[in-house]
């Protein structure tokens, strides 16, 4: 198994470093200290492929029950978009279509003529749930 610091096991897994910190804590992740350049240092035993922190799983779990698709703007107007991530420290949605925004508003109740075709189209492709009852 690769260990690595925490700042690596961070970057790799999609983390925070606090949540590496706290992952460790909690017996989730195995760490050890080691002689580093400027003396004992923690490293991290990368998990599997497929290891999630168990916040975000428990948020996954959460975001499986609710549709992705959500309003870009507090306005709701335009295209409502598939979120493909929301990031790690903050609400900052990435789109399927690439697009980037600060927040996201609830789409529920919207008619599908109102999702964005690029965000459509992505999520057909990839074969993603299209929560066709909203």
């Amino acid at each position: 198994m690769e260990s690595v610091t925490i700042q690596e096991a961070s970057v790799r897994l999609n983390v925070s470093q606090r949540t590496i910190r706290e992952s460790i804590r909690n017996g989730e992740l195995n760490a050890h200290r080691e002689p580093g350049p400027w003396g004992q240092r923690w490293v991290v035993e990368l998990p599997e492929d497929g290891w999630v922190e168990s916040f975000k799983a428990s948020l996954q779990e959460l975001a499986s029950s609710i549709t992705p698709w959500w309003w870009a703007t507090e306005a709701k107007v335009g295209f409502v978009h598939y979120v493909q991530d929301l990031g790690i420290e903050e609400i900052e949605p990435v789109y399927l279509c690439g697009l980037k925004g600060d927040n996201v508003w609830d789409a529920s109740g919207h008619d599908h003529e109102q999702r964005c075709p690029d965000c459509l189209q992505v999520a057909k492709d990839r074969e993603l749930p299209l929560w066709t009852d909203s």
